[in-house]
């Protein structure tokens, strides 16, 4: 909607690049167009948006001269994307008319309001990738004077690293550090190159094993909670809570002092820390979009790269410098194995979703963007601490944490896909919990033996419904109402051999017409287990004629004749696993 106050026009611009060219998508380019396909075209996420750093006294023509050099520079922003005999391709437009939106509006004290109007605007509407330039632009003038400058970018042309190095290359033109004649950048042409020779395909191949090695041992679940009160039928509610903590920001300076460790790495630890004392789980497994920029051509680079790191920390160490120093570890490692061929992994993930039983789901996420901080970050107004909470739309993942700042305060935010299992109380002691292990870690290295006790952290209680089992905690009710759910006829789930590397889990059930061998049954299974983050598949299926008149009662099932069993693991059937 256009202010009382506003006039505005478009302006277009001629912009000529180096080349047409046509090429193969890169690794990034690939796995954020599966992902991109999935999502409505008004999903926020399919879009990311920057506000621009713009220095008193630029003239709308400057303006308009940098941000032509930016699309001139970078062959992203001139892309579309085509279907090609062997799949999708990217198409470099060598000249393009540049739209740009011109708004005539009253400078504000604080243009941070104006500057989320006009990004919302830009958003209002869907790119169409085979046509459309992959950004729009809006300008804020009052008289000949610029105030303000914003981009929305399709993912497919920028991530978050992307947008700063425009961002700082805009800024930089116009107070004239950088200039228009630099060597030009690797580009995603390139890039595509780099990733199909032998070296490229080595280290997508080593990237698909290290994914593989820890999809295989990962828990079900990163924060198993009891599910009394989720009804599946209940629409899942999105929230999110923002810690602001000065506490854990001097907590910071004294950690890293001691440990030389980033301060990141710490508050990844802390997490870590939280997460395994409340579980009772010592694998954290969390997802990461990588800092993957690995080597000197890609520092500059403009293209959406980013693609998720699996970060698998062992939290079975002696105290917390400890596991800070293996968080570091961890994280090297992921984002080293984090460009691969994205529908190779999703192969994997179905694999090895059907060979364990439970969905291979991205529910828990660790997003460090501090060091690249949005320009229009809020300045620090008190040293209390305490969480904002809001509502947010199109997040599904169970926990994702976006580490926002680390400086002055730590902005640590959190967000849940689903607050009927994870209400606002757990969701604030995970918050909070987070904060005083790093007050605690301040005061000198810790035993990570002691540190729930010092930092007040309580595991989630477990009553006998609760076995561990493939690394996992899951409550037996829940497997059973996944076979209820599943299945036609009578069905039970047993727990059996419990010891210190897990249980088995066996199911019986009575043969039907539309189950009658353990592998219908097990996909059967898959496919409910998506809302029960509780629950795996049985181990074993044994199918029988009919059903005893107790089903609860394990030896009345074992008295009664057996017609098939089995795991139901069937090697072609791997890909109605889903993840």
């Amino acid at each position: 909607m256009t202010a009382p106050s506003e006039t505005v026009r478009t302006i277009r611009l001629r912009v000529d690049g180096d080349r047409d060219a046509q090429g193969p998508l890169t690794l990034g380019q690939a796995n954020a167009l599966q992902w991109i396909s999935a999502l409505t075209d008004d999903h926020f996420l399919g879009l990311v948006q920057w506000i621009f750093k713009v220095p008193a006294g630029t003239t709308l023509e400057r303006a308009c001269a940098a941000l032509s050099a930016l699309v001139r520079r970078y062959e992203s922003l001139r892309t579309t994307y085509h279907d090609g005999p062997d799949g999708p391709v990217q198409r470099v437009a060598r000249t393009v008319d540049l739209p740009i939106e011109i708004h005539q509006r009253p400078a504000q004290p604080d243009g941070t309001t104006l500057s989320r109007e006009l990004i919302a605007q830009l958003r209002a509407r869907p790119f169409d990738l085979s046509e459309d330039l992959p950004l729009r632009l809006a300008v804020a003038v009052e008289g000949d004077l610029v105030h303000a400058v914003v981009a929305v970018y399709s993912h497919m042309a920028a991530d978050y690293v992307s947008m700063t190095v425009l961002g700082e290359r805009f800024t930089g033109l116009l107070t004239g550090t950088v200039t228009d004649g630099d060597a030009p950048p690797h580009q995603p042409l390139d890039r595509a190159d780099r990733e199909r020779s032998p070296k490229g395909l080595r280290q997508a191949d080593a990237a698909l094993r290290y994914w593989s090695a820890i999809l295989r041992r990962r828990p079900r679940c990163v924060l198993p909670r009891p599910t009394t009160g989720v009804e599946p039928s209940m629409t899942p509610t999105p929230r999110s809570a923002d810690l602001h903590s000065s506490r854990a920001a001097a907590a910071l300076d004294r950690i890293t002092a001691r440990t030389g460790a980033s301060r990141a790495m710490a508050v990844l630890a802390a997490l870590a820390a939280v997460l395994a004392l409340r579980t009772g789980q010592r694998n954290v497994v969390l997802y990461s979009p990588a800092a993957n920029r690995l080597g000197v051509p890609l520092r500059d680079y403009v293209g959406t790269v980013s693609q998720d790191g699996l970060i698998s920390l062992d939290v079975d160490q002696p105290d917390y410098d400890s596991l800070v120093r293996h968080a570091g570890t961890a994280l090297l490692r992921a984002n080293r194995n984090s460009v691969f061929d994205a529908e190779a992994l999703q192969r994997a993930h179905d694999r090895i979703a059907h060979e364990r039983g439970m969905p291979m789901v991205r529910d828990g996420v660790f997003n460090n963007i501090s060091g690249n901080a949005p320009p229009d970050l809020p300045t620090v107004a008190t040293t209390e601490t305490f969480i904002d909470w809001w509502t947010p739309t199109g997040f599904t993942n169970l926990l994702l944490f976006h580490l926002v700042r680390t400086e002055q305060a730590l902005i640590l935010e959190l967000i849940t896909g689903d607050n009927r299992y994870l209400p606002d109380a757990e969701m604030e002691a995970l918050l909070l919990g987070t904060e005083r292990v790093l007050a605690v870690a301040a005061t000198g290295n810790v035993a990570l033996d002691d540190l729930g006790a010092l930092a007040g952290i309580d595991p989630i209680p477990r009553d006998g419904d609760w076995h561990f089992v493939d690394h996992s905690w899951i409550q037996l009710s829940e497997v059973n109402r996944v076979l209820q759910a599943a299945l036609p006829g009578p069905a039970r789930a047993f727990v059996t051999d419990e010891g210190p590397e897990g249980a088995t889990v066996v199911a019986h059930l009575a043969a039907v017409a539309e189950i009658t061998d353990p592998a219908r049954a097990h996909l059967a299974c898959l496919r409910r287990l998506v809302d029960s983050p509780t629950a795996i598949t049985p181990h074993r299926y044994v199918l029988h004629r009919g059903a005893p008149a107790d089903p609860a009662d394990p030896q009345a099932w074992r008295e009664l004749t057996v017609l098939a069993e089995g795991d139901g693991r069937a090697a072609d059937a791997g890909s109605e696993a889903g993840t």
